[in-house]
């Protein structure tokens, strides 16, 4: 495998105009060799727009090219099973967009036709590489904040505030939902990502607003294995975008949120910690000021104090690619697999059930396919 890897994007919309090629373009080992939508006027004038070398308007004429090692899945929930499966048996790595698929049966075909022909399966859920989630990571991974038994969790933007090139996000036939599918999975995703899997769910699925009738106000309860409780909810009517994470623990307080902030937010992630040792995890230390003045000398680890830290903004994106790239050269598994794409959605899937049934769901699902509760 050369340096650079070359892709194909399957659903040259609006997440692939704005986040995936402008992310490949200022990569130096990737390269956009081809892009495919149906829309034969959209797919030409984005072709010229960019200088792409190759342009289609059928994903199986796409995925014939010899120039393409690699495709990221883009286009509309329902198609993710049928386009990453023939992208796998054409031998390209598959970078597939979130949610993995719109139900559990499609989603497992994806993971074992992958294993089967031997090409990476990475889930974009792009929200784990902002740096301050990664320190997070880290630092719960060191104990900073003990055992966290409790945790809250929020994603909310109006529904209008999207620039879409198309309305399948307001089609339930090929989107599987609004809010939680398409927002509150970048939440669920980073609870596991932090927490460890979830065990039960509760849920309150549903419709306020939004002109079309699908969730736009939804409230879940879930428990992890390792027995934490906590929250998350999700809205499509909230004005400004709010997103927030708070895990409470045993010697701590953390507080994070990704790309947008407000005057309750002054940083992307804020710690409370009670006392460290003496030795203060590598990864805070050069955001530690001292409370009082003779602290300064004596060398003193923080405690009882918050600090807040506002690490080097990344794009997350760029981030993600330039780790699918990676994963492809190394030959390493990738950061983000089908396994965290297909658990994530069975949350999702399981928050449907349990608003249809109004009573606690426990994992794993027994079914594979779930009926939407509106």
């Amino acid at each position: 495998m050369a340096n650079k890897i070359r892709f194909g994007i399957i659903g040259a919309g609006s997440i692939a105009r704005f986040s995936h090629i402008p992310a490949i373009d200022k990569l130096q080992g990737a390269e956009l060799v081809a892009i495919c939508r149906r829309n034969k006027e959209k797919a030409d004038e984005l072709g010229k727009t960019i200088g792409v070398k190759e342009i289609y308007y059928d994903y199986e004429d796409l995925l014939k090219s010899k120039n393409i090692d690699a495709v990221i899945i883009a286009s509309p929930n329902v198609f993710h099973k049928d386009h990453a499966t023939a992208a796998a048996e054409a031998g390209k790595h598959v970078l597939c967009e979130k949610p993995i698929a719109i139900n559990l049966k499609d989603a497992r075909e994806i993971i074992e036709v992958c294993k089967k022909n031997k090409v990476k399966l990475q889930v974009g859920f792009n929200q784990r590489y902002w740096n301050q989630v990664k320190i997070a990571k880290d630092l719960l991974d060191e104990g900073c904040i003990g055992d966290v038994k409790s945790f809250y969790t929020t994603y909310r933007e109006k529904w209008d505030l999207y620039q879409a090139d198309t309305n399948f996000r307001d089609d339930i036939n090929q989107s599987g939902g609004a809010c939680l599918i398409d927002m509150g999975i970048h939440r669920i995703d980073m609870i596991r990502f932090f927490m460890g899997e979830i065990s039960d769910v509760f849920a309150e699925i549903n419709h306020s607003v939004m002109p079309t009738r699908l969730d736009d106000n939804n409230w879940l309860l879930l428990k992890s294995n390792k027995g934490a409780i906590g929250s998350l909810s999700c809205d499509k009517y909230t004005p400004p975008v709010v997103n927030e994470t708070a895990l409470y623990g045993t010697r701590g307080t953390m507080y994070l949120s990704t790309e947008i902030f407000n005057p309750f937010q002054p940083v992307p992630l804020a710690i409370y910690v009670e006392e460290f040792t003496r030795e203060i995890p590598e990864i805070i230390e050069n955001y530690v000021y001292p409370t009082k003045w003779e602290d300064f000398w004596k060398d003193k680890p923080a405690e009882k104090t918050w600090i807040p830290i506002t690490p080097q903004k990344v794009d997350p994106y760029l981030a993600q690619i330039k780790d699918f790239c990676e994963c492809i050269i190394e030959d390493r598994n990738p950061s983000v697999t089908g396994e965290d794409g297909i658990r994530s959605l069975e949350i999702v899937l399981a928050a449907y059930k349990s608003s249809k049934e109004k009573r606690w769901v426990s994992l794993p699902l027994e079914e594979e396919v779930v009926g939407y509760p509106l």
